[in-house]
């Protein structure tokens, strides 16, 4: 199926020079604009009484700048426990209400709410806006329009005492004809806006919620009004016709001037953005109007075309001019900007201009924390585009939003792939299907952006909206395709992202191909089975005969960086933060934070590469779409980002690494394990996946290992031929494993050209070793009076309390080795718990078990079905050797291994199983062997005193 491309008009102010040659501006589809930003008086409503009692007539008190929002101007109500959000509560607000925890927050004095940002103020429901205009003499018998670029959300609009209309949608702008409201001279402008929830397209979807954007209330973006001929060109809609070299152009003629009309319609393509620019012919077509006309163009595009894609985002602008024989007058114009690109599916795959694309892909869920609502600045887009770049994702999705025209715009630039949706996420207390209001609200709000946005190229695919319910949803769905099918076949379409799977999806997103579901907990794949790169998703996509996009993959939460605080110096703020920073002081962590943070970014770097790896590895998948490159600040607080919501890189991790298995090009290795033994073998098969500009023959690949000196223990070097797409066998690593008789870590880097990057780490540990117990050490599971009379005589003692932790001092912790998924609070206590490890590497614990401060796989046998202790009883001053990093929501001391004084005796507490599979769990093995090692020598010097009650009252007697 052909896509599409192109951009619609964007109206600036006119240059004399461009309205005395007759020429418009570039994108205006007027030469005449009047912006009406500045001082507008203000009225709130909030009892929506002003329609019944005609405050359009009235005068307003308050004043405020347009473009801009309430919330900005500081109207409204100041936040409290009283506050009617917008957002559903799922799992959260009762939480909020009934937990002791949280009773600091809920006085009006010291309000703060820990699921999502908020703003000092809040207001929902109705605001008038009002301000004079004057129309000038020359406007005479034109017609005359006003344009709000984005208004949140209903908008009537009155002239005088007249009514003009009513707008609702959230993804377009509003546009009124006033034509018949205004003659020269002064008049009153007076706009209703009502943010209130006018319709139930499911309170959580990013259009609406106080999750993301906040429920503001104004209008941003461009306000102006627009006069043009009354014979002149409302839509200009571009469809590619790339083996054709054609740009199939249809152009709709309105007349308003109440007598037939017929002239030329001239167009005419040029090069946007080329080095060498490029102007191709003129094209005219005679067309004769009454009331409404359209005039379809077949314009050739010539055999030097310029196609748009990641790679050579080429951009054409088209000018159509209207041209009556003796009439300038009248002459009316209109630019758009277009691409020529052919965006398909083909197979299980998409394709553009013919050749394979993969999608790798992130979430924009209207994420503004200054504004609180999302950027009209193209500016602005095409910095948020550079970093989705810079990290190697070439696509986005916009969950159940739809962007304003400059996001468009800078993607074009950019060369990345967009999925809008149209405003919905009908779930939890909204359905689709069920024919109420919702379900033609879709329709008419889909048609609306297509028609809006649809000449863009990057525009290349379409969804309803997020995760439907309903129980007639797949026949509304099904129905949904069939009519923007029929209306505008540029596109590729898909039903609900996340399900249902229907026969009349193009593509289907699904969550299936990732390592971790939802509700999953401590049994997915990530947690429940040992590690290793030698798997892949083909068993799930080779059930499909379309492509199959990853839906939401990742949702791998970090802990907060409280530096970032400083930056939330808008509208939203981050009082959440200060609640999590509350429960660290209170359990004596708040001088850990950072440490906690690095510790669980270095986890969560690891879990995003397994997660995306896994995807580039999978026959057939077509791609993926993260939840998400960037924090999500709501929904309980999902700090699920490797760079934080203004899109800055958190200290832990860069750009650089992420393309490292997130690029055009990345080197894979099957490794069927991360732990081996010097009695073994080790090998990797060796994969590319290439999706680059275009096939490469002999390029040179290298694979090295190296330890942790950086020193090469193998290395080759060869050449393979790159055609485009995945699983390209490049050769396989091996090293005998003989002559690594001491515990190490070592690193497979892979080298595919100066095109990709890529490193795996693996540990070889020796087969034999001391496995018995050196005799002076007591080894016990219970401290009884009779171990603590040796601990105080000077004994040496290891109290093993694996799978006796008591709930209320830790049992109770669903510890995992991934990090947190998503968060703890709005899922209910999904599993897991925690979030890795932090150790002290340098502590000689460690000594004969290699490690980093921060979980690697050697560490996911130690942690598979651990139990954490809380040892919130013991010392402030203790610091665990092993450390568990709790969830941010409970901020708890957790303990894997910690050591101390009783007496004269030295005592080491752990919760890890070291008496099970040892064999089969090499990692706990060796890191046994290196605590035995430790405890039996002088370097077993614990300083810190223990209360023996205290250590007692973690394990069931």
């Amino acid at each position: 199926m052909n896509n599409r491309s192109g951009t619609r008009p964007t109206l600036a102010i006119v240059l004399f020079l461009a309205m005395s040659l007759g020429f418009p501006a570039v994108g205006q589809e007027s030469p005449e604009t009047l912006s009406l930003a500045g001082d507008w008086s203000l009225a709130l409503d909030p009892s929506d009484k002003g329609l019944k009692e005609r405050w359009y007539n009235r005068t307003y008190s308050e004043s405020i700048l347009l473009p801009g929002s309430l919330q900005e101007s500081g109207f409204g109500e100041p936040v409290s426990m009283a506050t009617e959000w917008v957002s559903s509560s799922y799992a959260g607000y009762e939480r909020f209400v009934a937990l002791d925890k949280y009773a600091p927050y809920r006085t009006d004095d010291n309000f703060k709410f820990p699921y999502w940002l908020t703003p000092d103020t809040h207001y929902k429901g109705v605001a008038w806006f009002q301000r004079e205009i004057v129309i000038p003499p020359e406007w005479q018998d034109k017609r005359v329009t006003l344009h709000l670029e984005r208004v949140h959300w209903g908008s009537t609009v009155f002239v005088n005492d007249r009514k003009v209309g009513s707008n609702n949608s959230l993804a377009t702008p509003h546009r009124y004809d006033l034509t018949e409201s205004l003659e020269p001279g002064t008049h009153r402008l007076s706009i209703r806006v009502d943010n209130r929830v006018l319709l139930e397209i499911g309170r959580n979807s990013h259009s609406i919620s106080d999750h993301t954007q906040s429920n503001w209330n104004g209008i941003v973006g461009e306000i102006a009004l627009e006069a043009t001929s009354p014979v002149f060109i409302s839509e200009v809609k571009i469809a590619p016709d790339v083996p054709g070299r054609m740009a199939k152009t249809t152009v709709r003629v309105e007349n308003h001037s109440g007598r037939p009309r017929a002239g030329t319609l001239r167009l005419q393509a040029t090069s946007k953005n080329a080095a060498e620019p490029q102007q191709l012919p003129v094209v005219e077509r005679f067309f004769s109007v009454d009331a409404s006309g359209v005039v379809e163009v077949d314009y050739p595009m010539g055999d030097k075309m310029r196609l748009w894609d990641e790679f050579t985002p080429n951009l054409y602008r088209m000018r159509a001019d209207l041209i009556f024989a003796g009439d300038d007058v009248h002459r009316n114009s209109y630019q758009t900007d277009f691409g020529m690109v052919d965006f398909r599916v083909d197979g299980q795959r998409f394709s553009v201009n013919g050749n394979q694309v993969f999608l790798r892909g992130t979430l924009e869920s209207a994420i503004f924390p200054l504004t609180g609502y999302p950027s009209t600045s193209k500016k602005e887009w095409a910095r948020i585009f550079d970093v989705i770049k810079q990290h190697g994702l070439n696509h986005v999705r916009f969950h159940s939003w739809c962007p304003p025209e400059a996001a468009f715009q800078a993607a074009d630039e950019a060369g990345v792939y967009l999925q809008p949706e149209a405003s919905v996420w009908p779930n939890q207390g909204a359905t689709v299907g069920n024919g109420g209001p919702v379900d033609e609200f879709v329709i008419s709000e889909s048609k609306r952006i297509l028609d809006e946005y649809g000449n863009h190229p990057s525009f290349v695919m379409f969804a309803h909206g997020n995760e439907p319910a309903g129980k007639n949803q797949e026949t509304y769905l099904a129905e949904f395709i069939e009519t923007l099918q029929d209306y505008d076949d540029r596109l590729v379409y898909t039903g609900g992202v996340g399900w249902p799977v229907l026969p009349e999806n193009e593509y289907h997103v699904i969550p299936d191909p990732r390592i971790q579901q939802w509700e999953a907990g401590l049994k997915s794949r990530i947690n429940s089975q040992p590690p290793s790169t030698d798997w892949d998703f083909g068993d799930v996509i080779e059930e499909y005969d379309r492509p199959v996009v990853a839906h939401e993959i990742g949702q791998w939460t970090v802990y907060p960086n409280f530096n970032e605080m400083s930056k939330y110096t808008g509208v939203l703020y981050p009082h959440n933060f200060e609640i999590f920073q509350d429960f660290l002081k209170k359990n004596h962590l708040l001088h850990q934070a950072e440490d906690f943070l690095m510790a669980s970014g270095r986890l969560q770097v690891l879990a995003y590469k397994a997660d995306i790896e896994a995807a580039l590895r999978t026959p057939g998948q077509a791609g993926f779409q993260m939840l998400d490159l960037k924090d999500f600040p709501g929904q309980g607080t999902a700090l699920v980002g490797v760079v934080d919501p203004f899109w800055d890189s958190k200290p832990y991790t860069s750009a650089r690494e992420f393309r490292q298995f997130s690029s055009q090009t990345v080197p894979l290795a099957r490794l069927e394990k991360h732990l081996w033994t010097d009695a073994e073998t080790f090998t990797a098969d060796l994969e590319v996946a290439h999706l680059g500009r275009s096939p490469m023959k002999a390029v040179p690949v290298e694979w090295r290992i190296i330890n942790e000196r950086n020193k090469v223990v193998a290395s080759k070097q060869y050449a393979v031929d790159l055609p485009r797409g995945n699983n390209i066998a490049a050769g396989q690593a091996a090293l005998e494993l003989a002559a690594f008789t001491s515990p190490q870590k070592l690193t497979l880097e892979v080298r595919v050209g100066d095109l990709g990057w890529n490193h795996w780490d693996f540990w070889v540990y020796p087969q034999s070793g001391p496995e018995a117990e050196p005799s002076d050490i007591l080894i016990t599971d219970r401290l009884t009076p009779e171990v603590e009379k040796k601990l105080k005589a000077g004994a040496r003692v290891l109290l093993k309390l694996d799978g006796r932790i008591r709930d209320d001092k830790g049992g109770d912790i669903a510890a995992g080795f991934s990090p947190i998924f998503w968060n703890t609070e709005w899922t209910g206590g999904q599993e897991p718990h925690t979030m890795g490890v932090l150790v002290a590497p340098e502590h000689p614990v460690f000594n004969r078990f290699p490690t980093e401060f921060h979980t690697n796989w050697q560490w996911w046998d130690i942690l598979h079905g651990i139990q954490p202790m809380n040892l919130g009883d013991l010392s402030p001053e203790l610091t665990p050797l092993v450390q568990m990093i709790d969830t941010w929501s409970e901020a708890r001391k957790l303990g894997l291994m910690f050591e101390g004084r009783v007496g004269e005796g030295r005592l080491l507490v752990t919760s890890i199983d070291f008496d099970r599979d040892l064999d089969e769990r090499l990692g706990t093995r060796q890191l046994y062997r290196s605590l035995m090692a430790y405890m039996n020598s002088e370097a077993f010097q614990p300083a810190l005193p223990l209360e023996p009650d205290a250590v007692r009252g973690l394990y069931n007697q």
